[in-house]
């Protein structure tokens, strides 16, 4: 775990990176569909344990696989949920995907968790950016250790306040989600 505590600014931009190449075609490969894509996604559901540990504990995120379908190899799967009014958690793990029975087959890399805090939103139009005031790094371990504790940041020492929203928040989340596919399940 590593608690990075220099400021940046952040926004549509991530939003951005973490959906390129959702439906691009790889060499040899036939052009997969949206409904590839998404029953794929689903499949990651029911595969990788994270997704629904961070879901049961702060709430619905956004999943997806960025660069799908683009070359053999390796993907980046990523889930992202909001709560608290100012907390972004993230986890990123490569994933290994059948494209021809559009499944997520297994990771092939250990789960990495990116708790980031919001400390203000800024622009006036949507979407907004935000300066992050804290970043914390945690791996399996350690996300194993805030499972067993029900979502308790404390048990780790991360100081999580979840009673103090920052204003203009929600329009931020909703800036992030906008260019999201929602996967239902």
């Amino acid at each position: 775990m590593r608690n990075v505590k220099t400021p940046i600014r952040s926004g549509g931009i991530l939003a951005l990176f973490l959906t390129i190449g959702v439906l691009s075609s790889c060499g040899g490969c036939k052009q997969d569909t949206m409904n590839d894509y998404i029953q794929t996604v689903k499949s990651g559901l029911d595969t990788l344990p994270w997704p629904k540990e961070m879901e049961a504990l702060f709430g619905e995120g956004d999943h997806f696989v960025t660069h799908y379908g683009v070359s053999p190899g390796p993907r980046k799967w990523t889930t992202e949920v909001f709560f608290g009014g100012r907390y972004t958690l993230a986890l990123q793990v490569d994933v290994e995907i059948d494209y021809r029975n559009h499944t997520i087959k297994k990771n092939v890399s250990p789960p990495k968790f990116y708790l980031w805090e919001v400390e203000s939103t800024f622009g006036i139009e949507s979407p907004k950016s935000a300066k992050i005031s804290g970043q914390w790094i945690l791996d399996q371990t350690k996300w194993e250790e805030l499972v067993r504790a029900k979502g308790d940041w404390s048990a780790l020492g991360i100081p999580v306040r979840t009673n103090s929203p920052v204003p203009g928040f929600e329009d931020y989340v909703q800036g992030l989600r906008a260019p999201r596919i929602r996967i239902p399940h």
